[in-house]
């Protein structure tokens, strides 16, 4: 009887355990089933008196932009985490238009944060990723985006890389509420 007892008491860590990684799994899966994370992206600075702290960041011709401005007709980035095209390294894709809906990869040219088609993206030279997000968007593992020159009253061109001449930024990831009609 005693080792009947002593096998019980033993098996109780297993069976707590076991339970415990059901719950997990369930809860894992539901998060799942919600679907895909999308997130639209701010502008943070080191000195809350820059003119694009907590600025959006949106799409304009092929490039992401920071748009500081109240009312602004550039498209928000609406994006979300994904495999790029035919591997395992995390790509960055965005909605680019509700009209026709369509989603872009986001890529490095240079120094410049571009947008563009799966073939667009895959040209020479253009940096797809690994893309995170760790208290901010990381490029390969590094956060080095810099607004760069004002192109438009309230506007400035998203930089990225170590050599830079412009003010470092940190992209957080936000919930941007639609405007008001």
């Amino acid at each position: 009887m005693d080792t009947i007892g002593l096998l019980i008491i033993s098996a109780i860590p297993t069976v707590i355990g076991v339970t415990q990684a059901l719950r997990f799994k369930e809860k894992a899966d539901e998060e799942a089933k919600k679907g895909p994370k999308w997130f639209n992206l701010v502008c943070v600075t080191a000195n809350e008196d820059e003119p694009f702290y907590g600025a959006k960041i949106v799409l304009v011709e092929k490039k992401l932009l920071i748009d500081a401005r109240k009312k602004t007709d550039a498209f928000p980035f609406k994006g979300l985490f994904h495999d790029y095209i035919g591997t395992e390294i995390p790509g960055l894709v965005s909605h680019i238009g509700t009209d026709p809906p369509a989603l872009n990869w986001i890529f490095l040219e240079g120094e410049e944060v571009k947008y563009g088609t799966g073939s667009e993206s895959k040209e020479d030279g253009k940096i797809v990723g690994p893309w995170s997000y760790k208290g901010g968007l990381h490029l390969q593992d590094k956060a080095l985006f810099y607004a760069g020159r004002e192109v438009d009253q309230g506007r400035w061109e998203l930089k990225y890389g170590q050599n830079h001449n412009g003010t470092k930024v940190l992209l957080a990831m936000a919930t941007i509420e639609p405007e008001e009609a």
